[in-house]
C-alpha cells in the first residue's frame, strides 16, 4: 500500500495516522525479511517476538485488511488496479533474473545454478511463483494474486452470504493444514506444490481474519479511546515476545494463530501512534524511507547469494543494513526513470 495523495499538513486526518503508520510497519516488516534471509540469527535484534517469523503473516494481514473495502463494493476498476500492481513485479521480476542469470553464466561461466536456467524453469516460476532461486519470494504476490481472483469472484457469486461462508472455509483450513492432511495428500507431488497449497492454506485464515475486523471497521473502533488501545496494543506485543500463548504447529512462513494475533497488535500498535504530531518535514522524509518496500522485498533475495559469496559467508546485521540500503537505492534509482510507467510497480 502506497501512500497516495495524502496532505501531510493535515494533522487531523486520521487516516494519515493509520496510513502512515501502516507505512513504517511495512517498513519494519520488510527489514525484517531481509534479516531472516541474510542473517538466520536476526531473532536478537528489532522485535523478536519469541523467535516467531511473524512479517510475512503482518504483510498479508495488512494487504487483506485493505483489499476488504473494495471487495464489500465490487469494485472492478480498483480490482483491476491491484491485480496490475501485483501482477507486473511478479511476472517481470522473473524474467529479468532468468536473463541475468543466463548472461553470468554464458559469459564468466559463473552464476546461482552454475547452470543455463531453461525456459521451463521461467514457466514454473511464472506458474506458481517458486523455482527460480532470486525470485523465490514472489510466492507471496502468487498468493496475493490467487486470493484476490478467489475472493473477488465469489464476492459476486455469493454476493452478501461471502464473509460468513469464507469463515466457515477459513477454519477448515486451518484445520487441514495443521493435522497433516495437506502433507500427506500432496507428498507425491514435487515439494514446491506441496509447499504453495501449504502457504495457501496458512494465508486463508489470515485473509479472513483481516477481512472480519476490516468488516466491522476495526480500526474506527480502536480509535474511540486511542490511549488506552495503544497500551492494550503494546502489552499484547510484551506479551507475544515472551510467551508462547497457543500450541507451536508446523508450517511454512506464517503457522498458526499465533501470528494472526501477532498480526492484530503490531497493525493495532503502528496505526494508533500518533504521527500527526510528528513535524512535517520528518513526515516527508519517512514516506520516502518507507516507500520502496516493494522493490526492497523483490531485489534483496537476489543480491543476498552473491553478498554472502563474495563478502561474508554467515551475514552480518550491519550486512543486512548495507543489503537494504543497495535495494533501496536500486528502487529508487528504477522509480525515477519509469516513474511515467507502469514499470514503477516494480519497486513501489
Amino acid at each position: 500500500m502506497e501512500l497516495k495523495n495524502i496532505d501531510i499538513n493535515d494533522k487531523n486526518n486520521k487516516n494519515i495516522q493509520r496510513n502512515l503508520g501502516i507505512e513504517i510497519l511495512r517498513f519494519f516488516l520488510c527489514f525484517r525479511v531481509v534479516l531472516l534471509h541474510y542473517y538466520s540469527s536476526n531473532n536478537e535484534y528489532i522485535l523478536s517476538l519469541k523467535k516467531n517469523r511473524f512479517q510475512v503473516a503482518c504483510f498479508f494481514f495488512i494487504s487483506f485488511y485493505f483489499l476488504f473495502p473494495m471487495l464489500s463494493q465490487r469494485n472492478i476498476k480498483k480490482f483491476k488496479s491491484r491485480l496490475e500492481r501485483l501482477l507486473i513485479p511478479y511476472v517481470i521480476y522473473p524474467i529479468i533474473i532468468w536473463i541475468i542469470n543466463n548472461l553470468m553464466f554464458l559469459l564468466i561461466k559463473f552464476n546461482r545454478y552454475d547452470k543455463i536456467l531453461t525456459l521451463n524453469d521461467l514457466k514454473t516460476q511464472i506458474i506458481i511463483g517458486r523455482g527460480i532461486y532470486g525470485v523465490s519470494v514472489l510466492w507471496f504476490h502468487f498468493n496475493l494474486i490467487f486470493f484476490t481472483l478467489f475472493f473477488f469472484i465469489f464476492s459476486f457469486i455469493l454476493k452478501d452470504y461471502y464473509l460468513p461462508i469464507f469463515q466457515i472455509i477459513a477454519a477448515f483450513s486451518y484445520k487441514y493444514q495443521y493435522s497433516g492432511i495437506n502433507k500427506n495428500f500432496f507428498k507425491q507431488y514435487s515439494e514446491n506444490i506441496w509447499m504453495s497449497v501449504g502457504n495457501l492454506l496458512e494465508t486463508f485464515p489470515l485473509a479472513i481474519s483481516a477481512f472480519t475486523l476490516a468488516s466491522i471497521h476495526y480500526h474506527q473502533i480502536i480509535l474511540k479511546d486511542q490511549k488506552k488501545s495503544l497500551f492494550f496494543s503494546f502489552l499484547f506485543i510484551y506479551i507475544f515476545s515472551n510467551y508462547k500463548i497457543f500450541k507451536k504447529v508446523k508450517g511454512f512462513s506464517s503457522p498458526g494463530i499465533q501470528n494472526i494475533f501477532i498480526s492484530i497488535t503490531l497493525f493495532s500498535f503502528f496505526s494508533l501512534l500518533p504521527y500527526e504530531n510528528l513535524n512535517r518535514k520528518l513526515l516527508f522524509v519517512i514516506k520516502q524511507i518507507t516507500k520502496f518496500t516493494q522493490g526492497i522485498y523483490c531485489l534483496h533475495f537476489l543480491f543476498q547469494y552473491y553478498m554472502r559469496l563474495k563478502i561474508e559467508k554467515k551475514g552480518s546485521f550491519i550486512g543486512c543494513i548495507i543489503l537494504y540500503i543497495i535495494s533501496y537505492l536500486i528502487s529508487f534509482v528504477g522509480f525515477i526513470i519509469f516513474n511515467k510507467t507502469k514499470i514503477k510497480y516494480l519497486f513501489i
